[in-house]
């Protein structure tokens, strides 16, 4: 058989194959590289869009959380099974559906944490979105649940925090509640959210210095978070402060119309009916807390400054209107404690009772744990509660049954301890227990000079007049009047009190006493 050329056959049929498979080989070689090129391209875009987003989230303002949001969706076109990315729109979802009342968002928020967990995120976004979602549905059981076992596997994260503290206020454990927000706070510092959630809790505690002070923490995050500054301002005039104080943050914010969600615009007409309240004009207030409820039907504070505006009318309707705000925030002592003072003040003293039974029923069964690892009920530590029950009792007439609260108010000894000391020294004063009402009172008007409460030294002098000591109840008018004027009484109001007692001076038969006093007195209430 003829088998002459079968090798170079054979070796051209070699080399074919060779530079076939090399070309196939070159073209699996370039897809791969280009396949691994592209998605490392998509890692870098998919990276930067999440980094994005958390820059926007960051800054709190609801823009900024639309700008957030706009960055995950064009990074989930991208990559849709981002687990952290879905956890992270959740939390988004959540903070829209909870400070600003979106509509819809909730379910966003779910959809979107339903995703996160099927992936398996564990992202501090997605706990505390879930435990968020189920205090803001009220399902407090399945949230102490979720994070007890969250605890028992050592998850902590300040997101989780924030989510643990609005379950405790909701469960009305707030002193544990004021810890864990601050814990947050502190842990996520340069997140205005988390002061923000801090100065609400504050706020509703009735404790605005220290709200305030959360609040500039979050502008100091960011200067320009719009929840902290129209907050902030709220709680400055519900302080008691000078409107004028606040008049150019509210301007500049009612410039800001098309950036304010209904709940901002909510909380901002709550301010200007304070500053309408402020000035005396109650029938102003009532039109803007109205328009504050049309826009945001959950807001609590409007309600409460809706029932204010009612009492300063003294209009029969301001008991109901409390009580309408005490049941959307049973957990916020501000609403009860002050509406009672407020209700006892315009006569109402049945009205003012009924909204301290319904914060005692709403606290009765709430335990707090002592330093010795044992619990006692949380109203025998509220001194709070038993300051303004002597208040009502005290103005209503029932002076023993005022004595017994200020006792419990006493036996709380928490911050309020100083002014229970007073309470109580004022009380027995005026029932002329002098060695008790003094005893009470020096504690906290000391002789020199340092104390903080001018009531307490106007007290003292009034005790020291009543028996015959006029030169040593002058010193402590002095002191009342120097302290009332660092606390920023306008000059005017001093000067009434300083005429005051001179006039008493004089009807005591103390003529040069009293030409002496507005010598000394003087200064403090002239205008330079």
């Amino acid at each position: 058989m003829d088998t002459s050329g079968r090798g170079d056959w054979k070796r051209r049929e070699g080399l074919g194959s060779a530079l076939l498979q090399i070309g196939v080989v070159a073209v699996v070689l370039a897809a791969g590289v280009t396949w691994y090129v592209h998605r490392g391209q998509v890692r870098q875009e998919v990276d930067a869009h999440l980094r994005a987003a958390r820059a926007a989230a960051l800054k709190g303002n609801p823009s900024d959380l639309a700008m957030a949001q706009q960055q995950l969706e064009t990074l989930f076109t991208l990559s849709p099974d981002s687990r952290d990315a879905r956890a992270l729109s959740a939390d988004i979802q959540t903070v829209l559906w909870l400070d600003h009342h979106q509509p819809g968002a909730d379910a966003k928020a779910r959809e979107q944490l339903d995703r996160a967990e099927a992936m398996g995120s564990r992202s501090g976004e997605r706990y505390g979105a879930r435990v968020l979602l189920l205090v803001g549905e009220g399902k407090t059981a399945e949230a102490q649940t979720l994070l007890d076992g969250l605890k028992a596997q050592g998850a902590n994260s300040p997101k989780l925090t924030l989510a643990q503290a609005r379950l405790l206020q909701r469960q009305g454990r707030l002193s544990e509640a004021r810890q864990a927000f601050a814990r947050a706070a502190e842990g996520a510092w340069r997140d205005p959210r988390f002061s923000t959630a801090y100065g609400e809790v504050l706020l509703d505690e009735g404790l605005f210095p220290q709200a305030v002070e959360a609040f500039s923490r979050a502008t100091s995050a960011n200067p320009d978070h719009l929840l902290s500054k129209v907050t902030s301002a709220l709680a400055q005039l519900y302080a008691g402060r000078n409107p004028d104080g606040v008049k150019v943050t509210l301007d500049e914010l009612r410039t800001r119309g098309k950036e304010l969600t209904p709940a901002l615009k909510a909380r901002l007409a709550v301010a200007q009916a304070e500053v309408a309240l402020a000035r005396g004009a109650p029938d102003e207030a009532l039109p803007l807390t109205d328009a504050a409820l049309k826009d945001s039907p959950d807001e609590h504070y409007a309600l409460f400054t809706r029932a204010r505006a009612l009492a300063a009318k003294r209009a029969p309707e301001a008991r109901a209107a409390f009580e309408a705000a005490v049941a959307k925030h049973p957990t916020a002592p501000l609403l009860a404690l002050d509406g009672a003072r407020l209700l006892q003040a315009q006569g109402d003293g049945e009205g003012a009772l009924a909204l301290l039974e319904t914060y005692e029923k709403t606290f009765r069964d709430v335990k707090v744990g002592t330093s010795d690892g044992k619990s006692v009920a949380a109203l025998d530590r509220d001194d709070r509660y038993w300051l303004a029950r002597g208040g009502v009792m005290e103005l209503a007439g029932r002076q023993d049954d005022a004595l017994a609260a200020y006792d419990k108010a006493l036996a709380a000894r928490g911050v309020g301890l100083a002014k229970a000391q007073y309470a109580k020294g004022a009380l027995l004063l005026a029932r002329k227990d002098f060695e008790g009402a003094r005893a009470l009172l020096s504690a906290v008007a000391p002789d020199t000079g340092a104390g903080s409460m001018p009531e307490a030294y106007a007290a003292l002098g009034e005790l020291l007049f009543a028996q015959g000591d006029f030169a040593a109840g002058c010193q402590q008018h002095y002191f009342a009047l120097v302290r009332a004027r660092a606390q920023g009484t306008p000059p005017e109001l001093i000067a009434t009190k300083a005429n005051d007692i001179k006039k008493r001076l004089e009807t005591s038969g103390q003529p040069a006493m009293a030409k002496a006093w507005l010598t000394e007195a003087g200064p403090l209430f002239q205008q330079n």
